[in-house]
This record gives C-alpha cells, structure tokens and sequence, in this order.
C-alpha cells in the first residue's frame, strides 16, 4: 500500500536551454494506493547503443555533438557524462526518454569521453563510452540578416577570408527549396530571402567532417509588395502599379533587364501607358523608397509586366463612291500580322483566324466610317477607316458659321469638366445621328441629332472621329480635338489601413494647398510637404489646388478609404517542441493575422538578426521584437524587449526515507529540491522482484508515505514538462523488531528518591517519559516517582517501539489490624493486612508489664490479604483478658526502609 502526503507544487520562472544554443546565422491527501506491479520481460526490449558524432569542430565559440542511447525510452533510464581530457566533467544529464538524445556544447578543442550509463527498472544492462576529437574549426563570417540595397547586390561571405586552410572547405550555397546556387566562400546575391549554405572538409577516408550548417536572410529594410492591375497589357491601353503598403517613393521602368532604367515619376501609385513604351516585351517597374532608420538604404521591389503587339493590318479604300447613296466603293485590307479574330461591325461581318500575309476584300460598299476590329491573344484593336465619297454632301448650317463646334475642357471647383461638341445645322433635319469613334477602341458613343437640328454632348479632351448621318446619307466624317486642361499632380493611398494613426503627406512636387474631408464631413486644410494625422475609418476626399489664384492649372479631388486596424499587442514566446531543443522563439500576435505583418528581431545593439516568425537567438543576452502590420505604412509601435537567460536543466534530487517498521508498518519517503523549478513529479515503484509500476496517484507530491519494501524512483519535470531530475531510494523492512523488556508494575522509594535499574534492552535512542514529560534519554533508567511511565525506542535503522509501566511507593507502610478482639470466636481473631511494597513484617504483643506474650513473622506477603493471623492464645491458652501493646515492624530490605508502628489491642472474653 502507498500513502500520499504533504503536496507542496510549486510553479518556477521559465527559463531557455542555454546550454544548447544553436546559432543559425553564422549559422496529497492520504488515500491508500494498492500496488499491483507488472512483470517486465527484459528481453522484449531493444538493445541500447552508443552513437553519435566524434570529429567536430568548433565555430561560433563552440560545436555541438548529437548522441543517442537507443534502447526503450519508454523504460529505460539514461545516464550520460561527459569528460574533456583532464577528466573534468563538462556534461551531466540523467533522464528517461527525454534523455535518449543529447546535445553536448564543446567549447574547447581536444579529446573527449562521452559516457553512457542505462537503467532498466533497477539494475544496468548497458554502459559504454565513445571517444570524441574536437578541433578548431574555420571562423564563420556569415551574418544573421542582410540589407539588400536598391541597385547593388548584396556580398555574403562564408568563412573569414583569412582562414589558414580555407582551400580544404567545401562551401555550398542554397535557397530555401534547398537548390544549390552557388559555390565558393563568397556569393553575390541581387535575391531577397533566406540563403544557406553548408561548409565541410572530407577526411582520408572520403567522408564529411566538420561538418557546418548555416543560414542568413537578405532583405530591404521596409516589407511592402507591388500590386500591378494586370500582367500584361496591349498595345494602346495603360496599367496601374501601386505599393500594398502605403508608402511613397520613385518609380522607374527598363525593357526587359538590359534596357535603359528611366524614372516615370513620384508617389504612392503610377500609371503607365503604352505609348510611353518602345514597343512589345517584357517591362520590369521599379519601386523605390528609403526610411530614416536606413536613409543610405534604398528599398526596392521589382514588378513586371508584358506589352502585348496589337494585330496589325493595312487598309486601302478604292472605287469611291460618288455620293453617299452609291455603293460601289472596294476595301481591301492586308494582314501583317496573323489575328486570331476580325470584326467589321458596320458590315456585320464577323470572321476567325488570319495569317500574315492573307488579304480579304469587300465590295459594293458605300461611303461612312468603318471599324476594322482584329483580335490576337487576348488584344483587341480598332483601325478606323473612312469611305469618302468623291461628292460628299455638304453639312447645312447656320449662315457664316460652322455646324460643328468644339469646346475645351475647363476647370470646375474638384477637378475638370469635360469639353463639348455642339452641332447647330441651321434649321430642322430627319433621321439625324452621330458616332464619335477613336483609333484603337473604336466607336466610344452615339446619339440622335433632334429634328431641331440642333445637339450638345460632353466629349472629354482628345483626338476623335466624328460622323454625322442625316437621313440616309453620311454627310459628315472628320477627326476632330478637344483641346485638354492642365491639372495639378499629386497621389495619396486608395487604400490605406489605419494602424491606430497614419500621417497622410500627399506625394507632389507643385506647390499646392490641400482640403481634406473626413468621414465625418469635416475639413482640414494644409500645404504640400505637411502633414495629416489620421485616425479615423471610413471614406475620405482630398482636393488639391494651386495656391496661385490666377493658375489655370485645374484642382484635382481623389477620393480613398481608410480601415482601422485593431490594436495589435504581440511578445515574443518561447517554442519547446522538444526538451532541450535548440532555443526557438515564435510571436504571439493579436489584432492581426502574422502573414500580415512585418517582423524584426534586433539584438542589443539595434541591429537585425531576424525577420521571421520563428527566431533562434545565437546567443544569451538582450534582444527586441518589433511587429507591424504590413499595408499600413510606418506603425508607431514600441519593440518588446525580452532576454535570453541560461536555463535551469537539472536540480538537486536529494531522498531520504527509513526502513519499514513493525509500527506503524510505513516509510515516509521525502524529495528535497528546487521546488521553484520543479512543477511536477512522477513516482515509481519496483518490487524485490524487478517489476515495474507507475504511481500516478502520487504525482507532484514531494513527500510520500508507502507500506511496501521496493525501490522508489521519483522523476521531476518543469513547468514546459520537461524532465530536469531523477533519482531512486530503496526501502527495506528492519530486522530488528525485539520489543523492549518491561515489567507492568515496579516499586520506587519515594522518600529515598530511589528505584530499580530498568535495562529494556540494546537500542540506539531512548526517550523515558513520566506522564507526558520526558524525564530521561538514557539506555538504563531509575524511576523514582510512583506514576504512569512511557518508553520510546528507536533502532539502529529507524524503527520505533513504545513500552509502558507502572510505578507504586514501596516506601509507604499502608497498614491495617484491629483494635479489639474476641476469644473463641473465629470471626473477630487478630490479623493484620499491609500495603504494596512491605516485603518482611513483624508482629510483636507486650502485656502491661512489657513482658512479650505473642511474636510473629511474614516475609510472603500478599498485597490485601490477611497475614499474621492470631487466635489470642500462648502456649495453648487464651491470654487474660484486658489491654495489650502491639509493635507492628514494616521492612524493604532492597531499599532498606524499616518502619515500627505501636498500637493496642483489647482482648475480651
């Protein structure tokens, strides 16, 4: 039977696994329990088996050897030590399965022992010990974190350059998918990401030693992405490049990666238009911005994008008809370019693929504007075409002045209102319509043209193809302009995500004054180059105008919405997946998804060690996390400082308990150790006979209480469940059982302060107490006080006895005999009773003359029972009648008491 006892859980500081730093750049109650133990079959097991790494070399101030003992882990019992060659001990663990694996730290070269020991229940099968040779190893050069500036690659160095032996390494240079992309001690790379490299010497024998693992990452010092509107676009139309995160900088285009790089322009966004490009090809757009943290480091990203040719055909018109009603006109058109589609809506023809080269014909046509439509991979283009009659008809007109007129775009208080076309043709006309068209689009829009004669429509500034049919007939086709108005030039974000505040500086190079509407319908106005702080969700307006009064340059209002960002809160969290793992932080982020944010770890000296949501520190000390949503341009977030601190692997596992006794028939088994540290423990048990069994009712108790004769092991874990102690203590049954030798009752002589010698018997402690009180600690003891008396011994190997006895006054001469007496009647003789402690008594009558008429004697005494019986007679006859003295002697010779007590005695007939 087990008995739980005294839980007394403490919850200790976490600490990291100091001694296994890896640097990856550079690289209770008291309920009974029945133990019912399971028989282990030994050989069931597998067998233990030292292996691991035994030429190293030291970098980073230190390598570290992986070695493992095989065997069962989930019953085995690893002891691992590990000696340099003066036999100091550098390593020391002992653990279960968490043990079967270790990581040993060696900071100096030389000649290593590496030890291992394995337990299985309670005896050990397996010990064998591997000898390891460390070496100086070549210093790493490799940085954790690299900036890769705008217009220059960035240069990471491997090994310090100066290595004696550099020649005899390897070094091998990979990406993340684990692709070699370089060799040699030195890589140039223009790649933003995570770089690799693994470094090595071969020995004799062809094999890989010293043996050096490393990883680095290289990036702009501001995360941000490019959003382009689409892939690629065709001859003729625009695309839009802005930043996913609002921040503003130069824009720059080439042609394919040898072209010439030219900047288009300035800000959050840019747009780009066919036409000022040099022809088909693949684009690449540069975005580039700096941050005061890094002002000498430009941020760049890189977007490209392919200008599609637009098909291609030549067009002639022959055989014009003579006036607007013959159809007798011929149009041919050649394919210079094959087309996947061609379109003449005006004709209604509709027909598939053409080669290049092929050529196609129309007949019987008459005179008006016609849409040449191609198609060729996903481009469409419009090729507009006129069919003049050799007699046009003249447009009628109001006298003296034109029927079409054109006016120019104007500025309006927000920006520009469209110029207008307005046909004024002097009188009333029938069936009237116009088609404004464009090159490359084609028709852009119609109208009916009133029986009035008259119309107006707005055209916004630029170079159209104006038709004008009157009755059935095409009276009118010319290419006409609307003369465009200048607007002032400044971007703010579309979108923007408010990370609690965003300071909003519209990106301009004109002076101009700024009018910002909030969601609220407010107003601020400030100057180009200030600033606006923003706190507020929702739609914002933002109108820009000259601050010259008499500029013809037009305002300009663009509209953009803001979202809150949830305050987001973040720490860094220290990752155990295994115990003693290398050091692993992650980051706790509220507010915001972490694929959202943009992370560094800084050590203490400010500079970045890390950008990923997993972080190795290389080493003890001060270090920084500092998270910010992307897309939300420069958060006024405070790193979180943190430290990495040596951890606690081991505590003491001091047990202490004693042998099973008689009484009460249990052992109290009690762990000292840094209950700080330790958060839980687990209890097992063997029997004498080797089997194993799990105590899970006394898990995390520090004390316990057991019945049963075994070993009992007792293993702690820390808070992060990782096991940091282990030890075991045997529990015997005592043989010495011999109860101690005592008498219920014994005499002392109170008056004398005197009594018996009581030797209870050979045992280590004594402990004699009257009543309550200890009165002596001595092996053998002389009560001298009548009372209840208590003894306590203890073995030589811990177990308790208690005895008990009592004690009377063998001093004390307690006596009775009568007064008076009758002759002749048996009923009323002379006797006398004594008390207990009396050994020897004397009787002795005297008549008045003090002659002595009757003596007596009793030296077997019976504690209240009669002794020196008499009758009254001597010699035969009853005495005379009359009054006698009676001389009552009381002895205890073993304590040399004597008492004489003299009375009288009537004696009747």
């Amino acid at each position: 039977m087990i008995k739980t006892q005294f839980p007394r859980r403490k919850f200790g500081t976490l600490l990291l696994w100091a001694s296994l730093l890896l640097p990856l750049a550079y690289i209770s109650g008291s309920t009974a329990t029945s133990l019912a133990p399971t028989e282990l079959t030994v050989s069931r097991f597998a067998e233990p088996q030292l292996v691991g790494e035994t030429n190293l070399c030291i970098v980073f101030g230190g390598v570290s050897g992986i070695y493992s003992g095989g065997g069962d882990p989930n019953v085995d019992f690893y002891e691992w030590q590990v000696t340099n060659g003066s036999g100091e001990v550098i390593f020391n663990r002992s653990a279960g399965a968490q043990a079967e694996t270790i990581q040993v730290i060696y900071s100096e070269i030389g000649t290593y022992n590496v030890q291992l020991k394995v337990r299985r229940g309670t005896d050990y099968i397996y010990e064998e010990t591997l000898v390891v040779t460390v070496k100086q190893g070549p210093t790493l050069a490799l940085q954790p974190d690299y900036l890769l500036c705008a217009g220059a690659p960035t240069l990471l160095t491997a090994l310090d350059p100066n290595t004696p032996n550099l020649s005899e390494f390897t070094i091998i240079w990979k990406n993340i998918e684990d692709t070699v992309i370089g060799t040699g001690n030195e890589f140039l790379t223009y790649s933003e990401g995570y770089h690799l490299v693994e470094i090595f010497q071969t020995d004799a024998s062809g094999n890989s030693s010293c043996v050096i693992d490393g990883s680095t990452f290289v990036g702009p010092p501001i995360d941000f992405q490019l959003v382009t509107s689409s892939q690629s676009i065709c001859e003729g139309e625009s695309i839009h490049v802005s930043v996913d995160t609002p921040i503003s900088g130069d824009w720059f285009v080439q042609k394919d990666f040898t072209g010439a790089r030219s900047q288009i322009g300035s800000g959050f966004e840019i747009e780009i238009s066919s036409s000022e490009l040099s022809g088909p090809g693949l684009y690449l757009v540069t975005f580039e911005a700096t941050t005061e943290d890094f002002p000498n480091c430009v941020s760049s990203k890189i977007v490209g994008f392919e200008l599609l040719e637009a098909p291609k055909i030549t067009a002639t018109a022959s055989n014009q008809p003579s006036d607007c009603a013959e159809e007798s006109g011929f149009l041919q058109i050649t394919f210079d370019t094959d087309v996947d589609a061609f379109h003449i809506p005006e004709l209604n023809v509709s027909e598939g693929a053409k080669n290049a080269g092929e050529v196609v014909s129309y007949s019987n046509i008459k005179s008006r504007v016609y849409s040449l439509v191609m198609e060729k991979n996903g481009c469409q283009v419009t090729k507009l075409l006129v069919m003049e009659a050799e007699n046009p008809p003249t447009l009628p007109s109001p006298p003296g002045q034109d029927p079409v007129l054109l006016t120019e775009e104007t500025c309006s208080p927000t920006g520009i209102t469209p110029g207008k076309v307005t046909l004024d043709f002097g009188g009333p006309v029938a069936a009237g319509e116009y088609r404004i068209l464009v090159d490359g689009r084609g028709e852009i829009t119609r109208g009916a043209i009133p029986a009035s004669g008259q119309a107006e429509f707005p055209l916004r500034g630029g170079r159209y193809m104006l038709e004008i049919t009157l009755g059935d007939c095409n009276s009118y086709a010319e290419y006409i302009t609307i003369p465009r108005a200048t607007q002032v030039e400044f971007t703010v974000p579309s979108e923007l995500n408010i990370c609690e505040t965003f300071t909003l500086v519209p990106e301009t190079d004109q002076d101009l004054i700024f009018s910002l509407t909030l969601p609220d319908g407010s107003t601020q106005t400030f100057n180009s180059g200030e600033s606006i702080t923003l706190t507020e969700e929702g739609s914002y307006s933002i109108l820009g105008e000259s601050t010259d009064p008499n500029s013809e340059v037009c305002p300009k209002q663009v509209d953009f919405n803001a979202t809150l960002s949830s305050n987001i809160t973040f720490a860094p969290v220290l990752a155990v997946e295994k115990c003693f793992d290398p050091i692993r932080y992650q980051i706790d982020l509220e507010g915001i998804p972490l694929e959202e944010a943009s992370i560094r770890w800084y050590n203490d000296q400010g500079k970045i060690v890390g950008r990923g949501k997993e972080f190795y520190p290389p080493s003890v000390g001060l270090y920084s996390l500092l998270v910010q949503p992307l897309k939300s341009g420069f958060c006024a977030v405070a790193p979180i400082d943190f430290e990495v601190v040596a951890p606690v692997t081991s505590v003491p596992m001091e047990l202490e308990t004693e042998k099973l006794c008689p009484q009460p028939n249990t052992s109290t088994i009690t762990l000292t150790t840094d209950e700080n540290e330790v958060t839980d423990t687990e209890w097992i048990f063997y029997d004498l006979q080797g089997n194993r069994q799990e105590l899970g009712s006394l898990d995390d108790l520090f004390e316990i209480e057991v019945d049963a004769p075994g070993t009992y092991e007792v293993v702690a874990y820390n808070e992060l469940g990782c096991e940091i102690g282990r030890n075991l203590i045997p529990v015997e049954e005592s043989q010495l059982v011999s109860l101690p030798v005592l008498e219920e009752r014994y005499g002392v002589c109170t008056s004398g302060k005197t009594g018996p010698n009581l030797n209870p018997g050979d045992y280590a402690e004594y402990y004699w107490y009257l009543d309550d009180q200890l009165v002596s600690e001595d092996p053998i003891f002389t009560p001298k006080d009548a009372g209840s008396y208590t003894l306590k011994v203890v073995t030589e190997d811990g177990c308790e006895f208690t005895g008990s006895f009592e004690t009377f006054d063998a001093c004390s001469f307690d006596y009775v005999f009568p007064n008076a007496m009758t002759l002749g009647d048996p009923l009323r003789n002379f006797e006398v009773r004594v008390s207990e402690g009396i050994t020897e008594v004397e009787l002795h009558i005297l008549n008045r003359q003090g002659a002595l008429i009757h003596f007596g004697r009793a030296e077997e005494i019976v504690v209240g029972e009669p002794i020196l019986e008499w009758d009254g007679t001597t010699n035969g006859t009853y005495i005379p009648s009359g009054t006698y003295v009676v001389v009552l002697i009381g002895r205890n010779p073993l304590f040399q008491f004597e008492q004489k007590i003299t009375g009288s005695l009537l004696v009747l007939e």
